[in-house]
């Protein structure tokens, strides 16, 4: 098993506390997160800030990048997790995109990963369109509910 890279939305330290506690149910179905979004793509969390240079790029803004949009930590284990919220610029900067522009934001995202890391990558993915729709949807509902997104690793 690899690394895990996933998003929840909801109360911070809730979410940070359930998933101390390994407690990944309640976070995947909505009693203790409203919503969750799965970005395990055999991917490292550097590559999270391609995606946000790609979503700049689509937006004509600056981008903001993921791992400096990390404000505090909300729980985890040291050297095996990290559970830590997202500033609200980045989920703002998400939430903007398009939906019918994710199929070209993830196209050009896994392309550039690929560039960076001298990779073969799949840049035809179902499964990472759906993971990036999924970001972006849950993205609008923090957005629309004024909830925290919380970025979580683990191996």
């Amino acid at each position: 098993m690899g690394l895990s890279l996933e998003f929840y939305a909801g109360d911070a330290d809730k979410i940070g506390s359930a998933f101390t506690e390994i407690e990944f149910d309640g976070l995947r179905n909505g009693t203790i997160a409203h919503s969750y979004a799965d970005l395990s793509l055999h991917l490292s969390p550097t590559d999270l800030d391609i995606l946000s240079e790609q979503v700049g790029a689509i937006l004509g803004q600056p981008p903001i990048p993921l791992l400096d949009s990390l404000e505090r930590s909300v729980g985890g284990t040291p050297d095996e997790s990290e559970a830590s919220v997202v500033s609200r610029a980045w989920v703002a900067a998400i939430a903007a995109v398009p939906f019918e522009q994710v199929p070209q934001i993830t196209r050009s995202w896994l392309q550039a990963v690929a560039e960076e890391s001298g990779d073969t990558v799949v840049t035809e993915s179902p499964d990472a369109v759906a993971a990036v729709a999924s970001l972006v949807k849950l993205c609008r509902e923090a957005i629309a509910r004024d909830t925290q997104v919380v970025f979580v690793w683990y191996l």
